[in-house]
């Protein structure tokens, strides 16, 4: 019996076929692009943003010095007033080399640098950029600031943030498509880019373990909203950092626990949250959720880099779901992953994503993928501003 179990868990774990895109794949306006060339170049952008993510760790986890923690952005606006690294910054850094690895996410880091002085070059590396987007901007107003701190995205690392709260807007698009398409039934998934909390550029708790969330409150909001039935559902996730792939195979066989917290906010986010979860598992105490042994292998995942490659056979998911991965690519780039995206989908599926760019639209329009529906999303405040998030839908032509 245990033998026809753990049988039953390595297929629903097993990798999905990749394939390589062709010249032949892609719009005629994209076909003299070095594909080769771009996949090496995502290759290099994973590895820098796995080094920032390092870096905000270094500066804020309580877990390997009692040195004060410290807040990325504001240890980048005083390295650049001097250029040179501060003095908290440099303590941590060294700290961070020093101290025998006492954690998953310590030991884990420690293989990215063998050095004092590598860590400090990852430190101002980072540290540029995150002037740029969190300092440098503020010269700039309205659209303005947008577009330039969209352009500095579009060559930055490839980060894994993920929160519970980006999840809310996904779940108010996906009623938005109950309601408009009634009737629909969704019963493959496909989310780009799942994402996998491990050190934000802000706010580490280093109590919440590394963890991802959107596959599986990805499911949950399509049970909760009765767009698909749990025995018949299955989500792939495509990511190209296989630190993320490995984590999602190896969720079924964990405790299968998730924390999901989010700050009170009005009352359709505070009944999102009160929620999450109760479709594929039972809520715990202090926010906890176990997932169902049948829910957490109800998600499988495979590396892809979905640039340069895309999942085969075609046309068979009903919904794709990419928020926070279209910002990383300029307009070409975005050209080769809707073509992706759109030859993944079967006829009248679905991509969701959180992208306002022009650029999505443009293409969108030229591979039979119109919007059907677009909104911003108000998300809980914080104290200093409102905030939003975007929800749009496309539907295949």
């Amino acid at each position: 019996m245990r033998r026809v179990a753990a049988l039953a868990l390595s297929l629903t774990c097993a990798a999905a076929q990749v394939r390589r895109v062709t010249p032949e794949d892609i719009p005629p306006e994209l076909r003299a692009l070095d594909l080769a060339a771009t996949h090496e170049t995502t290759q290099r952008r994973v590895a820098e943003g796995e080094r920032d993510h390092m870096i905000f760790h270094a500066l804020q986890s309580r877990r390997f010095t009692e040195l004060p923690r410290i807040e990325p952005a504001l240890s980048a606006r005083a390295f650049a007033e001097s250029n040179e690294i501060p003095r908290g910054a440099a303590a941590r850094l060294k700290a961070f080399i020093d101290t025998e690895p006492s954690d998953a996410r310590h030991r884990y880091f420690r293989t990215l640098v063998s050095s004092e002085e590598q860590i400090r070059g990852e430190y101002r590396r980072a540290m540029r950029f995150l002037h740029e987007k969190e300092w440098a901007s503020r010269s700039r107003q309205g659209s303005d600031r947008r577009d330039f701190i969209a352009g500095l995205y579009e060559s930055r690392g490839h980060s894994t943030d993920s929160s519970a709260a980006a999840n809310y807007a996904a779940h108010v698009a996906l009623a938005a498509l109950r309601e408009r398409v009634p009737g629909t039934k969704i019963r493959r998934v496909l989310i780009v880019g799942p994402g996998m909390e491990i050190a934000p550029r802000t706010g580490l708790d280093d109590e919440v373990p590394p963890q991802s969330l959107q596959p599986y409150l990805t499911a949950d909001s399509l049970i909760r909203l009765e767009l698909a039935q749990l025995d018949d559902l299955k989500i792939d996730c495509a990511d190209v950092n296989r630190r993320v792939v490995n984590h999602i195979r190896e969720f079924p066989r964990s405790d299968r626990r998730l924390l999901i917290k989010a700050a009170p906010g009005d009352t359709e986010w505070n009944a999102f949250f009160d929620g999450a979860g109760t479709a594929i598992g039972k809520r715990q105490s202090g926010n906890w959720v176990e997932l169902s042994k049948e829910a957490a292998t109800r998600v499988r995942a495979f590396e892809m880099n979905v640039l340069t490659e895309r999942a085969d056979p075609p046309a068979a998911y009903d919904l794709v779901v990419a928020t926070n991965v279209l910002l990383y690519f300029n307009q070409q780039e975005l050209g080769l992953t809707l073509a992706n995206i759109g030859a993944s989908l079967a006829p009248g599926g679905h991509l969701l994503h959180n992208d306002t760019r022009a650029a999505v639209e443009a293409w969108a329009r030229v591979l039979g993928l119109p919007i059907i529906d677009a909104r911003m999303v108000r998300l809980a405040s914080r104290p200093e501003r409102e905030l939003y998030d975007s929800a749009i839908l496309h539907a295949k032509q």
